[in-house]
């Protein structure tokens, strides 16, 4: 697909296109499995090998890292000065605690120009002892000086490894891997207000990471790198990524000015990735447009080649194993979603990963719709390839459950779609500008229901059932579609089945495509229990009809049935008139939505016992059994030029 976008002539292009999309595999052509596979691969180790961060690290609030590093990518190996500002939010504060693996070794420990002891602990964690007690909320500092060979978690999370000719060495700590390299504080609980990256290496080597690049400074044989960066940041997203790269920036015009995207990518690769990088700029406008300010606009966007197969949203500089404008516009999205508010728990994780894989479907719709339609079907294809499955992960210690690409990517994005539809484009997008723009949760941590109540509270929908049917609830619901007209009058019967019994029905409006003597229109029911009827009136007469033409629904195995015979209609009809109360001892009530121009009522032997004629006709009336006898009784019901006939009985 990158490479077709270089052919300039318009029906090759399609013709070519089109190719590509017969013989691919839509796995391969829209990448989330690779992308959520290879994500997998990493986190399982990370998973096996390292608590999720020690519980004594939850009583200080981080706010600044000063990160010292000496790297050669030749050599596995890392030395570094950590600096950490940081305020206790509990009493007895006089130890700190950091995340740390213990095959890396603390030389000393540095507080207020003075050495204190430290113990590192079998539990990967790094116990400092301090000379007093520290009051809540006063800030302060404190420097390790450590070095080792960090851990090869196999896929991530610090990686020596080489590329044509050259080494390259690069991080991935997603989730819980930043301990593996340097002395932190894992978890979703308190994002770093900012970071000073200071990297010193071979003058051959570049080096990137997340903010700003302020200063290049050649000492002999070795440069310095100093990156800047100041927005808050989760542990996680934290990186380098040093190799002999090529550099070139290109430049987006969005809304509050131009921005940056600075790409380091491998010297062999140049000539092959440039014009595919150029790619990112309309996309990056895009989601500016769409889902407000790019969220570190005072700084950059960016890429750094790296040697993994897939991609990693590390803050203002992705981490790239290639360049698709699929992989690309994911990673991207991810700035908004995942960076910029980041779920507040891997049990939230389509936070993350669905709206970012929604907003690759957003890259395809706006810039290159051909793709679009198959974007959806493939992502319902996926999500309702089994029966069960919630976007909601009630298992955060199973990696392969938290990175499902068949439910935190694929359904996760349709849930996402499908909230669209529900609350309506233009209220959706104001309520998701709103949740990226809330100050509690802007550059912070959120949850499904911070999300749900800014929905909620621009839509007026109370949002709680369509959340539990369709985040919380597994499977998918198939629908059942009878159809009959008479005249300008079209009947509908929809029937729902659910694929798996946590739900007992899927809550959500459906679309119905309406054609025939070449007029056409599309009808939305507020479709709120199986076996509902509906009717519309229709000018023309109908020659098909399609259930949910444009895919806004999770669903799967639609049947849609016209009614030759026109019972169905009979059935409709007969829906819409009540009688009650039935059973009855006096007065007997009719009613109906359409007028009622006669009533006749037999007994239980088919012998006549009364008729009313109703003229005109009316939509209620009464009809009083005082004197009839106990018993059963047949009621016939004219509606316009239909019979309808009830069972009732007299008590």
């Amino acid at each position: 697909m990158l490479l077709i976008k270089k052919i300039n002539t318009r029906a090759i292009y399609f013709v070519v296109l089109m190719f590509h999309f017969l013989t691919t595999s839509s796995q391969n052509i829209f990448e989330i499995d690779k992308i959520s596979l290879e994500e997998a691969k990493h986190h399982q180790k990370l998973f096996n090998s390292t608590q999720k961060g020690v519980v004594e690290t939850e009583n200080y609030n981080l706010y600044y890292h000063r990160l010292v590093w000496e790297i050669n990518p030749e050599i596995l190996y890392i030395k570094g000065e950590i600096t950490s500002y940081f305020s206790p939010v509990a009493t007895n504060f006089n130890q700190i605690y950091f995340d740390l693996t213990t095959a890396l070794t603390v030389d000393s420990v540095i507080y207020h120009d003075t050495l204190v002891s430290f113990t590192q602990l079998p539990n990967n964690s790094l116990q400092i002892n301090l000379p007093y007690e520290i009051g809540i909320n006063s800030l302060d500092s404190i420097t390790v000086y450590y070095q080792g060979v960090p851990q090869n978690s196999g896929f991530g999370s610090f990686v020596q490894s080489s590329h044509l000719n050259d080494s390259i060495i690069w991080t991935l700590s997603e989730p819980f891997g930043a301990y593996e390299w340097w002395p932190c504080k894992n978890g979703l609980y308190d994002k770093i207000d900012s970071i000073d990256v200071i990297v010193t290496t071979p003058k051959k080597y570049r080096v990137g990471s997340q903010g700003l690049l302020i200063n290049e400074v050649e000492i002999g044989a070795n440069k310095t790198y100093h990156w800047k960066h100041r927005y808050p940041i989760s542990t996680y997203l934290i990186s380098i990524a040093v190799t002999n790269y090529a550099s070139f920036t290109i430049n987006a015009n969005l809304s509050q000015g131009v921005l940056p995207i600075v790409n380091y990518i491998y010297p062999e690769d140049s000539i092959t990735y440039f014009p595919q990088i150029n790619a990112i700029t309309p996309i990056i406008e895009l989601f500016d447009s769409l889902f407000g300010v790019y969220p570190f606009m005072n700084e950059k966007y960016g890429h750094a080649q790296f040697g993994w197969g897939g991609g990693m949203e590390h803050q203002t500089m992705s981490s790239m194993g290639g360049f698709s404008e699929h992989l690309m516009s994911h990673e991207l999205g991810h700035q908004w979603f995942g960076d910029k508010v980041t779920c507040g728990s891997w049990s939230d994780i389509w936070l993350n990963e669905g709206f970012a894989t929604y907003c690759t479907g957003m890259f395809y719709k706006h810039l290159s719709p051909v793709w679009f339609k198959p974007w959806k079907e493939d992502m319902i294809n996926s999500a309702t390839s089994l029966p069960d499955g919630s976007v909601y992960n009630p298992d955060t210690t199973s990696v392969s459950r938290i990175f499902s690409s068949r439910l935190s990517y694929k359904k996760a994005a349709f849930l996402v779609r499908m909230l669209e539809w529900k609350v309506g484009s233009q209220l959706f997008y104001q309520a998701i500008n709103n949740y990226l723009s809330d100050v509690n949760l802007a550059y912070h941590f959120a949850t499904t229901e911070n999300l749900k109540n800014h929905l909620e509270t621009l839509s007026g929908l109370d949002l709680t059932e369509f959340f539990n049917d369709w985040y919380y609830g597994e499977g998918f619901p198939s629908y059942q579609i009878t159809w009959a007209q008479n005249g300008t009058d079209v009947f509908f019967k929809v029937n729902q089945t659910q694929s798996h019994n946590s739900v007992a029905f899927f809550d959500i409006p459906i679309p119905i495509y309406l054609k025939g003597q070449g007029l056409d229109t599309t009808v939305v029911f507020d479709h709120t229990f199986s076996g509902q009827h509906f009717t519309i009136s229709i000018p023309f007469t109908i020659d098909s009809v399609f259930f949910d033409p444009e895919l806004w629904i999770l669903s799967k195995n639609n049947i849609v049935t016209y009614d030759i015979n026109t019972s169905f209609s009979h059935e409709f009809l007969d829906s819409q008139v009540d009688i009650y109360p039935n059973p009855t001892n006096n007065i007997l009530s009719i009613s109906s939505l359409k007028p009622i121009t006669k009533v006749i009522v037999y007994d239980a032997l088919g012998k006549q016992i009364k008729q009313l004629v109703i003229g005109e006709g009316d939509i209620k009336l009464d009809v009083n059994t005082t004197n009839f006898p106990k018993g059963i009784y047949f009621i016939e019901i004219q509606v316009e030029k239909e019979i309808i006939r009830k069972k009732v009985s007299k008590i």
